[in-house]
Order: C-alpha cells, then structure tokens, then sequence
C-alpha cells in the first residue's frame, strides 16, 4: 500500500505526464513531449534518429497502457496509475525493472552531449519538455546533486529515482524528481 507521500509524489509524477492536462495520461501526451524532445534535440523530422526516438516512447507508453489502463479505455487515470504503481512497488523484481528503466531512459535523454554525466543545463531543458520550470528544474537539480561538482552521475540519478519511489522521508533528495511535489 502506496504511503501519504508516495501518493503524493507519484501523483506529482501523473501531473508530469499528463502534459494536456486532462486528467488522464494517453498516447497525445507521450507526441506531445516527443516533439518538445525532437526540437530540444534538434533532430529533424522522418530522421532515423527521430524514428528512434518515437519508438522508444510508443513503446514506452504502450508498456504502461497495457500494464496500468484498467478499465481499457485507451488512457490512464490517476487511479489507475496509483494502483500500477502499487503493483511495481510491491514486487521486487517489477521495482528494479523500472528503476533501471527509468535511469537509462534518463540518461538517453538528459545527457545531451553523450559526457556521461547530466550537466544543469541539460536537466533544465529536459524538464522543459514536459513543462517544468527552469527556476524549479535548477533547484531540483542543485538536491540531487550530491557532491555539488556540477554534474548527476548515473549513481545519484539512481539514488534519486529510489528516494522517489520508496523513501518516506519528505527530505531526501530525490523526492523532487519529478517536480515538487503538492502539500
């Protein structure tokens, strides 16, 4: 059973997704930050990159479609994705799967310029794809950088994504992952 803060802070996590904002995160939201990534990437249209690109997030979709869509409406709603999320906590194995997902998608992403690290300037961008604020992004950035060098290695990422998802406390630094999180 999800705590008062993980609810809180996954459904911070759905808001992020439902990038239109109607309450249901579907395959229009998933185009609808595939092309704020395309120009952040500035990868042209019909590009084998872009084709990548959208396939790895049909594909994304279309794995929590059919794992959190319930009531096979074609869209997930927040209910539906707190019961998904419920599920993925519980088992282990689903857990570590996401988990690591989650980081590779991150990294695939955010390091813009392939250094192997996730610079403030590539986090921020990438959270202005699914409409975060750049004044929010840094500090976020700023929390899950631990050693303050200027970079997310890949271990804080993943520090952070499991703060996110099974850290209690409303203090550890990965609990802003997605954005703060609503009183």
């Amino acid at each position: 059973m999800l705590s008062a803060l993980q609810t809180r802070k996954l459904t911070r996590y759905f808001r992020v997704y439902d990038v239109d904002d109607d309450g249901v995160v579907g395959i229009r939201d998933f185009e609808r930050v595939l092309e704020n990534l395309r120009v952040l990437h500035g990868v042209a249209n019909d590009t084998p990159a872009l084709a990548r690109l959208r396939q790895a997030y049909v594909a994304r979709w279309e794995a929590v479609r059919r794992s959190a869509d319930a009531d096979a409406d074609g869209g997930v709603d927040l209910q539906e994705w707190l019961a998904y999320w419920d599920d993925v906590l519980a088992s282990e194995d689903r857990y570590a799967a996401e988990v690591t997902g989650l980081v590779d998608r991150l990294y695939a992403l955010f390091d813009t310029d392939d250094s192997g690290r996730i610079d403030v300037d590539e986090f921020c961008n990438f959270h202005g794809a699914y409409g975060l604020h750049a004044e929010t992004s840094r500090r976020v950035f700023h929390t899950l950088d631990q050693d303050g060098d200027g970079a997310i290695t890949r271990d804080e990422l993943t520090a952070a994504a499991h703060d996110f998802y099974r850290s209690d406390d409303p203090a550890a630094p990965g609990t802003d992952l997605s954005g703060p999180i609503e009183e």
